[in-house]
């Protein structure tokens, strides 16, 4: 059995968590679920001691919480994801402002804004938007979307109005996420408050712009890509911080399907996406580079064989395999563009299927190995309590949250 240095850092168990991005500036005007905080980020700077020679690299930006994080460091960084969402919240993020000139648009914007206007969706949406924003409720969102596009300003400064738009769109929605899917709850709102309701989350974000530092936004940038097959051509990163989507089957284009699909794809093309996407759920069927130099770790295969005893859907055991062939390439591709001597940490969460644990941590230590990265260190920030669900079958099972750390040799 491989083993690797592990230190507990206790100190850091609320920095694998989201809930403190709610109170810090600019992070909370979009948050991802299961991601980790920007005080995370800043610790593994200061411990690294990086400057701004370097450059840092988040192969799954999610929200942008590394990106930006970076930014108020004075770190370049750069950002890849599959899901435009993701893209589209982090450029939103990472953008510099003139907190003036957005007011004045904001003002401009909102005298543009007619209530009485929010009658009959035009776009052909998908079912899912449909049902979850009824009536005229969808309306009201396309209107203003429709009214953000129109203003006289710059790509980033309609973004900036659209990112409050689309934040809103959960407060509405009768779609409700929960873990990994969403849960149908008969809300009752109506229009009637929507544009206060955006107002108030609008003028949350000009506030927070008057606390965020501005610096060259050359500096740090985000662009649509696959972990698995980064399009940068050289080594050209000095540090990594990440975290690929956890293998506890939520599928994310399911839980923001109804942003993904107001907003940004139709039906087919959220579909190709969540096909595409990690295989950290079992609807994931993705198209993959080369896998040559992979070889399953035996802990793995002694796992996969327990679950396939207990588990009837063949899908679980597909997704458990595919996740860590999936890691390795991305850890694969990480030491293709990193300079030597790159140090690199990926937040992981372990799991459990039918009982069985499934040691996320080591798996990732002894695949990231294969693919030629030397393993420092596992710190251990938290223990997570597995579900009810698991817990009233299989007994109380905490499950490790790790911070992996790499070196490129």
């Amino acid at each position: 059995m491989v083993r690797f240095a592990v230190e507990e850092r206790k100190e850091w168990r609320w920095w694998v968590t989201p809930k403190p991005l709610a109170g810090k500036p600019v992070h909370r005007w979009y948050v991802f679920p299961h991601s980790f905080t920007s005080d995370l980020v800043h610790a593994l700077i200061d411990e690294w001691g990086l400057t701004s020679k370097d450059r840092i690299l988040d192969p799954f930006a999610g929200a942008g919480t590394t990106l930006l994080a970076a930014k108020e460091k004075g770190i370049p960084a750069t950002g890849y994801d599959l899901s435009p969402l993701a893209v589209f919240v982090t450029r939103v993020k990472i953008a510099n402002y003139k907190g003036s000139h957005l007011k004045d648009l904001w003002s401009r914007l909102r005298r543009g804004i007619h209530p009485a206007r929010w009658t009959g969706a035009a776009k052909a949406y998908p079912d899912l938007v449909r049902a979850a924003l009824p009536g005229k409720m969808l309306a009201a969102f396309e209107a203003l979307d429709r009214d953000i596009a129109g203003l006289d300003a710059t790509r980033t400064e309609r973004g900036f109005f659209r990112l409050a738009l689309l934040a809103t769109i959960p407060e509405y929605s009768r779609a409700v996420a929960e873990g990994g899917w969403l849960r149908w709850v008969d809300r009752r709102r109506t229009t009637v408050t929507l544009l206060a309701d955006l107002t108030e989350k609008v003028h949350r974000m000009l506030a927070d712009i008057e606390e965020s530092p501005g610096r060259d936004e050359g500096a740090w940038r985000v662009q649509a890509g696959d972990a698995r097959s980064l399009p940068d051509t050289a080594p050209s990163y000095s540090a990594v911080i990440t975290s690929p989507p956890y293998p506890n089957r939520h599928d994310y284009t399911r839980v923001f399907g109804v942003e993904l699909m107001f907003g940004f794809l139709n039906w087919e093309q959220t579909r190709r996406l969540r096909h595409q996407s990690f295989h950290s759920h079992p609807e994931a069927r993705p198209v993959r580079p080369d896998t040559n130099g992979y070889v399953r770790p035996h802990r793995l295969a002694r796992a996969v064989a327990q679950i396939r005893r207990k588990e009837q859907d063949p899908r679980v055991k597909e997704m458990i395999e595919g996740y860590f062939l999936d890691l390795h390439l991305v850890l694969r591709e990480v030491r293709r563009v990193c300079k030597r001597g790159a140090r690199i940490a990926f937040v992981v969460g372990n799991a459990q299927y039918r009982g069985v644990p499934i040691a996320v941590d080591e798996l990732t230590a002894e695949v990231g190995e294969q693919a030629g990265l030397k393993c420092e260190k596992m710190l251990v920030a938290r223990y997570r309590g597995n579900s009810a669900q698991q817990m009233g079958k299989y007994g109380r099972n905490p499950s490790r949250e790790s911070v992996i750390v790499f070196r490129r040799p």
